[in-house]
């Protein structure tokens, strides 16, 4: 009997701890987005851009970092004037103004979406990823 008690104390010993540990964290779900992105160089040669960016799944012309740019999306909770953007940046002497927009829908809302940066490096600082294209 006692080879017994102490056989069970072992297994809940070893059982409990495992027990007490929260369960494996899952990613938040990604809100289905369909949105247009632009970028359209003020100055300077026309480097103009477009592609769509869906989330969860590719469009016809898909985002090349579309995992990163769709989770900034996500972290920001569609709006675009929140999305967490990046610390540092690679910037240049190149001052030239950089227009984008973002035209579609996030999470079943419509989004409509025009910023003004001062260069690259002020769009790459302000939203990370998302117009990286």
């Amino acid at each position: 009997m006692k080879k017994i008690v102490l056989a069970l104390g072992a297994v809940l010993a070893t059982a409990a701890p495992a027990a007490a540990l929260p369960a494996a964290a899952t990613p938040p779900p990604v809100a289905d987005a369909h949105v247009r992105l632009t970028v359209t160089r003020a100055v300077g040669p026309a480097r103009n851009a477009s592609v769509w960016l869906d989330c969860p799944a590719p469009g016809a012309v898909p985002h090349p970092s579309r995992e990163a740019a769709c989770a900034d999306l996500a972290a920001a909770d569609g709006d675009f004037d929140r999305l967490p953007g990046r610390e540092t940046a690679y910037c240049s002497n190149d001052s030239s103004l950089v227009i984008v927009t973002a035209d579609g829908t996030y999470a079943g809302r419509e989004v409509h979406w025009r910023h003004v940066y001062a260069d690259d490096c002020a769009l790459a600082l302000a939203t990370g990823g998302v117009f990286d294209f």
